[in-house]
């Protein structure tokens, strides 16, 4: 009996590694204003995203999958006889996490077993790390009960960590005030956040990319010291030459691990706005 990988599109790795692993997708969808809606990386790519909000008036609003989106992909797996797994970004994030297990719910009892919902507890890269892994060992035939007890040790190691590259898109989504937005860009200030078992956190403000990309490195090495098995995902809104320094001094001082590369979140994007760095990683002790 199979797996069948599943997503939301916040937990979604790149298009093309995720084709090649069978990871079934469900979207997230993008407002942007009462009659433009768009379903995540469908009907719309993350650099055309990211090209939308630059001109937009208002910042656009997101929603989750509905139960029924999730309802639709879990018969689908199991007419074919496979077993689910599906990955969510974390519950407290999104409500994508709760449509999903109401979906599970719905199906007839004897066909619930077959379905594990799986919070991964944070959000972008750290996910599509667990999808990919998900679905690796899915493909070389692992059983629900492995895959789900190998994806579940990451959880107190998986972390996001990503800079901002202005605060405009904060200070219009009210989560900035205003002068402290125009003087966090007269100075080039960078916030740096990271997102940890469904936690988000500021805990740097540089100045400038070289710095901010100093400080995601040293929480990335702070972090994976001592660790095993890591996995790395860098991932950007739209800022591939701002990433190049960070992912330059990864690879240089990791140069066994697996790497991986994702487009930043568009939930998150779209209220953190383009030209956003940074690095999911998840390990083992």
């Amino acid at each position: 009996m199979a797996v069948m990988i599943i997503t939301d599109s916040i937990s979604y790795p790149a298009k093309a590694r995720a084709e090649a692993l069978g990871i079934g997708l469900v979207p997230i969808s993008l407002h942007f204003g009462p009659h433009e809606v768009y379903r995540d990386l469908i009907d719309l790519e993350p650099h055309e995203f990211y090209e939308k909000l630059v001109k937009a008036k208002e910042l656009p609003t997101t929603s989750a999958p509905s139960v029924a989106q999730y309802s639709e992909m879990f018969c689908q797996a199991l007419e074919k006889g496979d077993d689910v797994f599906c990955l969510t970004v974390a519950g407290n994030l999104s409500m994508s996490h709760q449509a999903a297990i109401q979906a599970r719910q719905e199906q007839p009892p004897a066909l619930q077993d077959r379905i594990v919902v799986f919070d991964t507890e944070t959000t972008g890269a750290p996910s599509c790390l667990m999808a990919i892994e998900a679905a690796t060992m899915a493909k070389a035939g692992s059983s629900l009960f492995a895959i789900h007890k190998k994806i579940a040790g990451y959880l107190p190691c998986a972390k996001l960590v990503v800079m901002f590259d202005t605060l405009t898109y904060i200070e219009k989504s009210g989560r900035c005030g205003k002068v402290a937005a125009i003087a966090g860009n007269l100075f080039h200030v960078k916030p740096v956040i990271y997102v940890y078992r469904g936690t988000t956190k500021f805990f740097g403000r540089p100045r400038g990319v070289s710095q901010a990309s100093k400080m995601i490195f040293d929480e990335f090495q702070k972090d994976v010291a001592g660790a095993t098995d890591i996995r790395v995902a860098f991932t950007h809104a739209n800022a591939l030459d701002n990433l190049r320094p960070l992912e330059e001094m990864v690879r240089l001082q990791y140069p066994d691990i697996q790497y991986e590369t994702v487009p930043f979140t568009t939930s998150m994007g779209s209220h953190a706005g383009p030209g956003i760095i940074g690095i999911g990683y998840i390990y083992s002790r």
